[in-house]
């Protein structure tokens, strides 16, 4: 084919960049028509295909090789598809047959030349490269693989250099040549001209994640661990978990998080919203620590527990706890502006919901019975699982708006929301894939824990660009539903309706089957008949469990040289039976014990035996189990207060156990 049009103000129009350049051209008199060649050649350019553009007296002539387009893309295409999918074996003997049958097209030796590369034969991927830019010099993508090449390979940064200034000389704006150069500069640890040429690339184009990673490893170097936060971040948002600058970027934000969290006095924050809330609430705010919550921060809204202030307890040991601390002022800024509107909902679960649970649940119940689990272990588990689902069922949507308004409205929060959030992601999946709680869960409650879960994840993945949905494991089913769920949450987050999230805990569980269990009642009408003795969960934002049985004294035998010794031997012991089990068995022992401690582990009785399904053919004293327990948890959970004070005995025995390896 062959297209021919005159050079004339028409033709300018159409290529209005090489119409500027001869504008400027004839004002010094000459009459430089190459840049409107370029723009020509780079128009009719189709896949690997350039066209041969000839300019004579006032016309210029395009010829384009309609025949070899028409023949040969469908073989190149299907070559370049096998290279992107790895099938390098399968894609050379295409673009060998190629370069036979038309040796002039640049990009069938420069994808040749990927390929010897990829598989290691760097010396041919050069030769290939070399051929590549004889027919095609400008080949921007040839001249920053012999960069790349020459520096990876060959660690010879100057001829490096040399290819990516050529490039820049081709294409001045090309952003991943920038790229490519202020990587080489940090190879040598010249940061600042790396980075120079990384803020270039940057503004070219702000979505390569290679560029922003980069971008956040220098902030992270210089000191700037918010800004590398923020990169690592940006960085995430544009490329998948294949993507081999993704995990790079996990770990920057991890890592510049935490440097955050520790110069950053965050408590500030929180005074400054308390402050506000405890005036519009009417009421001052305490926060408590209390090492026995039952969650990492816990808010008891005065109104709830018939106080004059509200209460926030929380645990010192939880990395950035902060977070959570704010978390918990959301739910209470919530209920005071939902109670200005008189539409404030609270969550109860009456008795004939609790027998209702149970009832549903009998095989469970049954089956722990036959696996030797006494009526009050039973018992414990049912309570427990039915004031964890209702939990869950209740916060979920009210938290996903708490997480958005933290989020847009404390900028500065931001790295212990991403810490915080990606330690509970990491709890949500242990109890997602643990197969000793898909043993005795129901299949119902389990499948409605993992969908909720996942809504989670979808909105760190929103806010942060760290997606976590591949480690819960889930089945294509739960996947679907939780999208489906994140998608109401999103029109509610649009319509900004946070004040309505009732209806969102009302719609969910219903479609997990889980919405007779529990009641939302507005807030005025349930005060009003707060004395029915049918109400076993009062109104609050966590379910409150059933009143928790009085705290064992602790057991300890200092000043007992014969306990100690005791102690210290059956610790031993438990770490010689622990030195080749996993995590998960060690657990499995380590619970066990837990269970058998509601009922009452006697120390003192040397006569009595305990027999575990953990760790069979073997009995026990009460004490032997205690400091087996103590041991377990050692591994498990160190920070976790069981009530026995072995510490002394328990690093006497491991270093023992050191010696004796």
């Amino acid at each position: 084919m062959i297209i021919i049009h005159k050079i004339d103000d028409f033709l300018f129009n159409l290529f209005p960049t090489a119409k500027q350049a001869s504008k400027q051209a004839s004002k010094q008199g000459d009459k430089d028509l190459s840049l409107l060649e370029e723009e020509i050649a780079a128009y009719y350019t189709f896949g690997p295909f350039k066209p041969k553009v000839e300019i004579e007296n006032d016309f210029v002539k395009i010829e384009i090789d309609t025949s070899s387009i028409a023949s040969q893309k469908p073989e190149f295409d299907s070559a370049v598809k096998c290279c992107e999918s790895g099938k390098f074996k399968k894609a050379k003997p295409v673009l060998e047959k190629l370069i036979k049958k038309n040796p002039t097209v640049s990009e069938y030796h420069r994808i040749l030349g990927q390929i010897y590369s990829e598989e290691g034969h760097q010396e041919q991927a050069i030769n290939c490269l070399i051929d590549a830019l004889r027919w095609d010099p400008k080949n921007t993508h040839a001249l920053t693989m012999m960069g790349n090449i020459f520096a990876r390979s060959k660690n010879d940064i100057s001829t490096a250099m040399s290819y990516y200034q050529q490039s820049l000389v081709v294409k001045p704006d090309d952003h991943i040549a920038m790229n490519n150069i202020g990587a080489n500069f940090m190879q040598l640890g010249r940061v600042q001209e790396a980075g120079e040429y990384f803020e270039k690339a940057y503004a070219v184009n702000n979505s390569y994640p290679n560029t922003i990673y980069a971008l956040g490893m220098i902030k992270d170097l210089n000191g700037d661990h918010q800004a590398a936060f923020d990169f690592a971040i940006q960085a995430l948002k544009k490329c998948s978990p294949s993507n081999p600058v993704y995990k790079n970027a996990v770990e920057l934000a991890h890592q510049s998080a935490l440097k955050v969290i520790a110069k950053t006095d965050a408590m500030e924050m929180f005074n400054q919203y308390s402050q506000k809330l405890a005036g519009e609430s009417g009421k001052n705010i305490d926060i408590v620590f209390d090492d026995t919550a039952p969650t990492p921060a816990k808010l008891e809204m005065a109104e709830n527990y018939n106080r004059d202030k509200h209460i926030i307890r929380f645990k010192k040991d939880r990395q950035a706890i902060t977070h959570l601390m704010m978390h918990e002022l959301v739910h209470l800024d919530f209920a005071v502006r939902c109670r200005k509107l008189n539409a404030n909902y609270l969550f109860i679960a009456t008795k004939e919901q609790k027998e209702l649970f149970i009832r549903n649940n009998e095989p469970i119940i049954q089956r722990l019975k036959r696996e030797g689990y006494d009526d009050k272990s039973v018992a414990g588990f049912i309570n427990a699982l039915f004031n964890g689902i209702n939990s869950q069922i209740y916060n979920t949507p009210i938290d996903l708006f708490i997480e958005d308004f933290l989020y847009k409205t404390y900028p500065a929060l931001r790295p212990f929301q991403f810490i915080s959030l990606l330690s509970l992601l990491k709890e949500y999946i242990e109890v997602a894939t643990s197969k000793k709680i898909a043993e005795h869960t129901p299949v119902q409650i389990r499948s409605a824990n993992i969908i909720q879960s996942l809504v989670h994840n979808l909105q760190f993945k929103d806010l942060f660009g760290c997606d976590m949905a591949y480690n819960f494991k889930a089945s294509s089913q739960q996947i679907k539903i939780a999208k489906e769920f994140y998608s109401d949450y999103l029109k509610y987050q649009k319509a900004d309706k946070a004040l309505e999230a009732h209806n969102l805990i009302l719609k969910w569980a219903k479609e997990l089957r889980l919405d007779n269990y529990f009641s939302l009642v507005e807030e005025n009408e349930y005060r009003s008949r707060a004395g029915t003795d049918n109400i076993i969960e009062g109104p609050d934002h966590f379910i409150k469990t059933e009143p928790a049985p009085a705290q064992k004294s602790e057991v300890e035998f200092s000043g007992e040289p014969a306990g100690q010794a005791a102690v210290t031997m059956y610790c031993l012991s438990a770490l010689q039976y622990f030195e080749d089990k996993k995590l998960e068995e060690i657990k499995s022992v380590g619970f066990e014990i837990a269970m058998l401690g509601q009922q009452g582990i006697d120390p003192a009785n040397s006569e009595k035996k305990y027999r575990l399904q953990s760790i069979p053919n073997k009995e026990f004293t009460g004490l032997q189990l205690l400091a087996y327990m103590y041991a377990a948890f050692q591994v498990i959970d160190p920070f976790l207060d069981t009530g026995l004070k072995f510490k002394k005995e328990y690093e006497a025995a491991k270093e023992m156990f050191e010696k004796g390896k």
